[in-house]
């Protein structure tokens, strides 16, 4: 599991009951795997009443708390974005209320059962307001069909007139015609859960510019990455919706225009899907600031520690009260302008709160840049005040909604350190994504050498491993390899009594074998 850097005293015995080994062996001090342990993420950092909704959901599902909450923080944005931004104080910049996360666990850790839990009153608002609108929106339907009938019926007598006059009043109906026809009524939709770029767009136009992306799969990081263009990425539309930049599309076919898109992000992956992040087309979605943008959480799996005759549910005034708030949210609109469009509020830090942001701010840029702690990970790091000012946004109105524009201290406080938290989640991520195969199956090596006796192996019981069983012996060389580069095994050594080569590797005596 990822831990955080091992902290072994150097020469102190990891392994015990080590036979005598060649004296001719000439062993340096062991390199082992540096790992990351991440902390856990709870669901104090949000209101009460969902904390209490996110802590039952955990319990009932045996899940890591911290994956409630970040679905929870993304259903959320699902219902804000576009409606608020937040400002550190009055005329700074602003950061809206879109919000991206992933949770990464292995199969078998009941995502759906989170995903489902915190997304339904969602899915059941989008079904109820279809039905509501369904007459409106059949009624609308056949208008654009008259409509457009009429407007064909209009331009063939416009065009077999010899008569000037009349095909000017004819054009001057049809204009008219075509004015007065209303838009394309759809059923709102709140999110979905795979999109190309180009439907995306048409789902920020047909729905007040606002969507998310919620799924228990990661099957959106093969879109992002251009699984439908030919391995070309076309990213801007994303991006723009979480920096909430306009959009302008002019092609042949089509043409888009976005003033304020938001777009949200709330998904739970396996751990090999960000480990691909690291491959081929993929890598360049961290060289565009695309992987930036992401709050990522590695909880520890609980996977063979659950209780599976355990069986119970969420309360029922839990879920109503859920389901109530939830549709409170949805409820809230943005202001109006002069011309009738919408308008953001803004929210403003308090003076104690903007004291903790910028203090926390200033932390983050201290440990920016060459040879220091961040420097791997400051593509993210530079990111992160923004999204603890988004997720005190998103807490603040969940909590006392529309009613106050000051988010105060406690609420800033609060979502400062689940993004303190974060950054080893960050860099245990980040980690995951550029592994090199080898050193994965070392450790898996590692592992197994850490459960058998004596100071010595054969290859071929590592190749009678799992892992290793169907693979290619390239594979298991390369993994080999890395534990002879890292001073944890030595080379290959012959058989005393034939003076053959034979496949015995010794492990360093530093280390010692663990045993169950």
């Amino acid at each position: 599991m990822l831990t955080q850097e091992n902290n072994t005293t150097a020469g102190e015995p990891i392994f015990d009951d080590v036979e005598r080994q060649p004296e001719a062996i000439m062993w340096e001090e062991p390199l082992l795997f540096g790992e990351i342990v991440t902390p856990p993420v709870t669901a104090d950092v949000l209101p009460p009443w969902l904390r209490d909704y996110v802590r039952s959901v955990s319990a009932c599902t045996q899940t890591p708390e911290g994956m409630g909450v970040m679905m929870a923080l993304s259903v959320l944005a699902t219902c804000l974005q576009r409606k608020f931004v937040i400002s550190p104080k009055q005329g700074g910049y602003s950061e809206p209320l879109s919000l991206w996360t992933v949770t990464s666990l292995p199969p078998a850790s009941r995502k759906s059962a989170v995903v489902g839990a915190l997304t339904l009153p969602l899915q059941v608002w989008e079904k109820e307001q279809g039905i509501k609108m369904r007459t409106k929106i059949e009624e609308v339907a056949a208008e654009r069909v008259v409509n457009d009938k009429r407007c064909e019926d209009l331009n063939k007598k416009a065009a077999k007139t010899d008569s000037t006059e009349q095909r000017r009043e004819l054009l001057k109906e049809i204009a008219e015609l075509k004015a007065s026809t209303p838009d394309e009524m759809r059923p709102p939709q709140l999110y979905t859960g795979d999109v190309t770029p180009e439907t995306l767009q048409s789902l920020l136009v047909d729905h007040k510019e606002r969507m998310a992306v919620l799924s228990d799969e990661g099957g959106i990081f093969e879109v992002m990455a251009g699984l439908y263009s030919d391995g070309k990425v076309n990213l801007d539309v994303f991006l723009q919706g979480h920096a909430g930049s306009p959009v302008r599309v002019n092609r042949s076919q089509r043409s888009v225009t976005l003033e304020r898109p938001a777009l949200s992000f709330g998904l739970t992956v396996q751990p090999s899907v960000l480990a691909d992040l690291g491959q081929g087309n993929k890598k360049r979605l961290r060289g565009n600031g695309c992987l930036a943008r992401f709050l990522y959480l590695i909880p520890e799996s609980n996977i063979g520690s659950r209780d599976v005759t355990r069986s119970t549910a969420v309360g029922e005034g839990l879920v109503s009260q859920y389901e109530t708030n939830i549709r409170h949210l949805l409820a809230i609109e943005p202001d109006l302008d002069e011309q009738g469009k919408a308008v953001e509020c803004r929210l403003l830090l308090t003076p104690e709160a903007l004291a903790s942001f910028q203090k926390f701010a200033q932390y983050v840029e201290n440990n920016q840049g060459s040879g220091r702690d961040f420097e791997q990970i400051q593509d993210w790091t530079g990111k992160l005040p923004g999204a603890a000012l988004r997720v005190a946004g998103l807490c603040h109105i969940a909590e006392y909604g529309a009613k106050t524009n000051l988010v105060g201290v406690e609420t800033m406080e609060r979502a400062l350190d689940l993004c303190q938290s974060l950054i080893r989640h960050a860099e245990a991520a980040f980690q995951m994504m550029g592994a090199d195969p080898g050193i994965d199956d070392a450790k898996y090596i590692l592992a197994w050498l850490s459960h058998q006796g004596g100071d010595k192996f054969l290859k071929r019981d590592v190749h009678r491993l799992g892992r290793f069983k169907n693979c290619k012996v390239d594979r298991l060389h390369r993994a080999l390899d890395v534990l002879i580069d890292r001073n944890i095994i030595s080379g290959k050594h012959k058989n005393p009594a034939t003076g053959k080569p034979t496949q015995y590797y010794y492990i360093n005596p530093i280390l010692v074998i663990k045993r169950k």
